[in-house]
């Protein structure tokens, strides 16, 4: 006689959508038509997907490799025989793949370097001539959101030193204005340029 056991799954939203699909179903489904019966993008329905059916907690079958999600070819079902010594257990997403992380990261930086832009301009409007440490430490110590290291700010302070920016001038003209340059007899000491 056939024993079945119950387990209580800590899922997801879209775990659980994924596990109801297959709820009293013997029928395999295609990986195109889970994600369009979920209505969820292609890179959503594979982590899904995923962490159902390659993970530790293998509750839904499928084709192909074990490890590896094949939008094309993969073919998904309930796992029948599924067992496990937990009564309760989570299964988990898996993180953003990698060229999606390296995507955020990139944009991270860039608003990073943005806030830092913004900071710097800020400090020296305000005090109109500051030294390197004078200006690296207020950098730091006004930027709450997150904490620049000082190179970062070194180098957005090098930028802010080359980097130009077009004004209106007298008569419409346009003006090319730098936004800090160092003092000429002192090399560590920044003046900010109206």
């Amino acid at each position: 006689m056939l024993r079945t056991r119950s387990y209580d799954l800590l899922v997801s939203t879209f775990q659980a959508i994924a596990l109801l699909l297959f709820h009293n179903s013997h029928v395999s489904l295609a990986f195109r038509d889970v994600c369009e019966r979920m209505r969820i993008d292609s890179a959503t329905g594979r982590r899904v997907l995923h962490s159902l059916a390659c993970g530790k907690h293998r509750v839904l079958l499928k084709t192909g490799h074990r490890k590896v999600i094949d939008p094309a070819l993969d073919q998904f079902k309930p796992n029948k025989l599924f067992t496990s010594k937990l009564k309760r257990f989570s299964i988990t997403m898996p993180v953003l793949d990698a060229e999606r992380r390296r995507d955020l990261e990139s944009d991270v930086q860039h608003q990073r370097n943005f806030s830092i832009d913004a900071t710097l301009v800020r400090i020296m409007k305000a005090r109109k001539r500051l030294s390197h440490q004078e200006l690296v430490g207020e950098a730091i110590h006004q930027i709450q959101h997150f904490t620049p290291d000082s190179k970062l700010v070194r180098q957005r302070i090098e930028g802010l030193i080359e980097r130009e920016y077009e004004t209106f001038g007298p008569a419409s003209s346009l003006a090319a204005c730098r936004y800090l340059q160092r003092a000429e007899g002192d090399p560590k000491l920044y003046i900010y340029l109206p």
